[in-house]
């Protein structure tokens, strides 16, 4: 069985990678709480946020403050990204539970998965998503037709964004090993993706019986194209398979940075209707 608690890793820099604890960042965690009701809710950071929104938020966190990791197995960890990733596993290995990124605000409450031992979620590849109506009923209808090419075409990986695990569970553990194979020094390098991404993916075709494997819908869609963003802060539509929605902060800080509380009161978008319950 998963635990109910949840994890959260930020502030792994000084300067919060230019994304300082903001309202996005609250309404996530606050919404996590709300919907879920978990047991604990555990806040792994080097560097404590600050202003108004913390302040508001850290009184319903257990605080745990660590050392971000500059390698592993012996491979340099250069970006603070990759820093975090390991650290969310790490967790998960240790404790169990929910991992969410601080930028996926929820909707429904997560038990249905928490009989699995690991739980991730698909993310689809841009160029393969539908969002008009009559289109999606035809994607839909292939996926359940079952045909193998294209379920493979448009998967792009499996999302760490959002990630449910027992404490040491066959699939974390195979995961964390694969670390020993990392080789990634930057943002800019053919292998940004690789470990958090794609071998999830290899790791899971593998071993099919360590992991249950969410569609996408479930917690990483509209995506984070143009078109998916638009659906997230300009439109409004709902979405009845998410659980939760990802809402890409590398992607979306523009948006992000300027919302406000009355601008989610006021505007009606996919985003702020679902926010609005959580101010």
């Amino acid at each position: 069985m998963i635990p109910n608690i949840f994890h959260f890793v930020f502030g792994m820099s000084p300067d919060f990678g230019g994304k300082p604890f903001s309202l996005v960042h609250y309404l996530a965690i606050k919404s996590a709480i709300e919907v879920n009701k978990p047991e604990k809710v555990l806040f792994h950071y080097q560097y404590e946020p600050s202003g108004e929104w913390w302040d508001k938020i850290k009184p319903y966190l257990t605080l745990n403050k660590i050392v971000a990791p500059e390698e592993i197995f012996g491979n340099k960890l250069c970006h603070v990204a990759h820093k975090a990733d390991v650290i969310r596993l790490q967790m998960l290995q240790e404790y169990g539970g929910i991992y969410l990124d601080c930028d996926v605000i929820c909707i429904k409450p997560f038990r249905d998965f928490y009989t699995h031992e690991f739980v991730i979620g698909q993310q689809y590849k841009p160029k393969y998503v539908f969002y008009n109506s009559w289109l999606l009923r035809i994607g839909t209808a292939i996926r359940r037709m079952n045909l193998k090419a294209f379920r493979e075409a448009e998967i792009e990986g499996l999302c760490n964004a959002v990630m449910m695990s027992q404490p040491h569970s066959r699939f974390i553990d195979l995961w964390i090993d694969s670390y020993h194979t990392f080789r990634s020094k930057g943002k800019d390098d053919i292998y940004w993706g690789e470990h958090s991404v794609f071998v999830p993916l290899a790791l899971a075709e593998k071993h099919p019986s360590f992991v249950h494997i969410t569609n996408a819908r479930s917690f990483h869609f509209p995506l984070y194209n143009k078109l998916g963003l638009k659906y997230l802060f300009e439109k409004k539509a709902v979405f009845p398979e998410a659980y939760a929605h990802h809402v890409w902060e590398s992607h979306s800080w523009k948006d992000l940075q300027q919302l406000t509380p009355e601008y989610i009161k006021t505007k009606d978008t996919t985003y702020n209707l679902i926010a609005r319950r959580f101010l």
